[in-house]
């Protein structure tokens, strides 16, 4: 029996590995789980006020410093944020102080400059259901806009209860889902609820509505101490709002209910065919 030479059987063979090559090329370049480290990245956050952006501080700041591009759109001037400590009266003059504040946030935290929607504070609810309904159409075309201008990756906003039961919290998480789930968008988009576990804040907090069970927020992500600090840093900005003491307080409780973890929930749902609801 004639003995086996593998060059030569390599080199007779050469055209059926180049073949084989090409296909294993096309398959990665066409299988869009198959993403390289250097893959750019958007992330998107949207919220209801200059200030709202406190409760994701930490991971939007840790995301930026891993050079993914971090957008945070904000829906409302927050004109009705009146404090005792500001005594800056309700209207063009406090929210363009929350304008200024937000754009100092976003800088502290290593993200673009906030995009703002500047709609009225509390969405003109108080003037009626057409009012109201024209600052929610206002809003979802925005939403959309920036879906389709920026195409993110990743959007992050409040789950259902809004994280403290704000109405315009609310509103603003209806609404982002509303439009994620318009389509199907031709970049593949991930929708995330912030959340803390349940049971990691004390009895007597009044962010008890923020809490999802833990069943619920499989996205756990480490944040650093270093996020932390841009993230406290962009809690500062926002004078109009809280005390230099006030931001202490929050921040210290957030990060001792976290325990160096950002929680979310992912909003997608599995997407089985069943001919049953059970």
């Amino acid at each position: 029996m004639a003995k086996f030479n593998t060059l030569e059987f390599l080199l007779t063979t050469s055209s059926m590995r180049w073949s084989l090559l090409f296909v294993f090329l096309l398959f990665q370049c066409s299988n869009p789980k198959q993403e390289t480290a250097s893959t750019p990245k958007t992330l998107l956050a949207i919220f209801a006020h200059p200030d709202d952006e406190a409760t994701v501080g930490p991971a939007l700041a840790k995301y930026a410093a891993k050079g993914v591009t971090v957008y945070l759109a904000i829906a409302t001037d927050g004109r009705y944020g009146v404090t005792d400590h500001a005594k800056i009266p309700a209207g063009d003059s406090l929210a363009a102080v929350r304008s200024e504040e937000a754009k100092c946030a976003a800088e502290k935290l290593g993200i673009q400059p906030p995009v703002l929607f500047g709609l009225h504070d509390q969405l003109k609810m108080g003037e009626g259901m057409g009012p109201l309904n024209e600052q929610l159409n206002t809003m979802r075309t925005k939403i959309t806009e920036l879906f389709t201008s920026l195409k993110p990756d990743v959007v992050i906003t409040w789950g259902a209860s809004g994280w403290t039961g704000h109405h315009d919290h609310r509103l603003v998480s209806t609404v982002v889902t509303e439009v994620f789930q318009t389509q199907k968008w031709e970049k593949p988009v991930q929708l995330y609820y912030s959340a803390i576990p349940t049971g990691n804040l004390p009895a007597n907090s009044p962010m008890q509505l923020a809490t999802v069970d833990s069943s619920f927020l499989p996205v756990k992500i480490s944040v650093s101490e270093a996020d932390y600090a841009k993230a406290l840093a962009s809690w500062h900005c926002h004078k109009s709002q809280y005390t230099p003491e006030t931001i202490e307080g929050m921040h210290q409780l957030l990060k001792a209910s976290l325990s160096g973890t950002a929680y979310f929930m992912p909003a997608a749902f599995s997407t089985e065919e069943k001919n049953s609801l059970f």
